[in-house]
């Protein structure tokens, strides 16, 4: 992409990589359902990861057939979109726009988390956040993309997907792990902030904790509190604020 930069008041020529930024329409049983603003690329992962994580599917055997053709996703099976909104645009940077309230999102009887079982390692923090950024390679190269990945409690980084929306990145991961659900023995790394979409994300599918380099807000401390989930951000330089669930930290 052609650029200019500039420098002490001089400009000079320049070719740019910049992070692709475009619509996804899905479409369920015909109809349409939602446009997403997307990083091109494992679009069979992000709709299956969304249709999740917003309810409408709990098992990935209710689905017959998902055709992915440029950019549109075609999914039929054993799903029912009414009472959901359909055909809104839903930006990168917004994961519930177009919802009718914040309530309707959780009245969906997301799995338990246990309280037990899941632990993390304070030392371990630091050094899976640094490998966190080690391995996002469209950041590297474009600087303009998120990224979100999943962690064992033995601190391992075992799925990393990038995009322009953080909540896209997340539903990535989701969709690839949907024959795994519940990901109880998982733990998701943010590279940004934590929003409350991500946390409820992070509920739906049944993952005890959540690592951000950036700062959640109020709603998103909130759900989970209320869903005893392990809440941990501004990681960076070996120092993290945990707002809930410290009893799974381990010295």
């Amino acid at each position: 992409m052609a650029a200019q930069r500039v420098t002490n008041g001089d400009a000079h020529p320049l070719e740019e990589i910049v992070a692709v930024e475009e619509p996804l329409e899905i479409h369920i049983n015909g109809q349409p359902w939602i446009t997403t603003m997307r990083t091109p690329g494992q679009d069979r992962e992000l709709s299956l990861g969304l249709l999740y994580s917003e309810g409408l599917l709990s098992d990935i055997a209710d689905i017959d057939t998902v055709d992915v053709n440029d950019n549109v996703v075609q999914i039929n099976g054993q799903i029912s979109i009414d009472g959901h909104t359909r055909g809104f645009v839903r930006s990168s940077s917004c994961g519930v726009c177009g919802r009718a309230s914040l309530d309707a999102m959780m009245a969906r009887h997301p799995p338990a988390i246990s309280l037990d079982g899941f632990t993390i390692s304070c030392d371990s923090i630091d050094s899976l956040l640094n490998r966190l950024r080690a391995k996002q390679s469209v950041f590297d190269s474009t600087g303009g993309v998120h990224a979100v990945a999943l962690f064992s409690d033995d601190s391992v980084i075992t799925d990393l997907a990038e995009d322009v929306g953080r909540h896209n990145a997340m539903d990535k991961i989701i969709g690839r792990s949907i024959t795994q659900l519940p990901l109880s023995d998982k733990g998701f790394l943010l590279s940004g902030r934590v929003s409350f979409e991500m946390v409820q994300k992070a509920v739906m599918a049944g993952s005890p904790c959540i690592i951000a380099i950036g700062a959640p807000t109020t709603l998103a401390i909130e759900l989970a509190r209320q869903h005893g989930i392990t809440l941990i951000g501004f990681a960076r330089d070996y120092r993290f604020n945990v707002y809930t669930g410290s009893w799974r930290l381990q010295d």
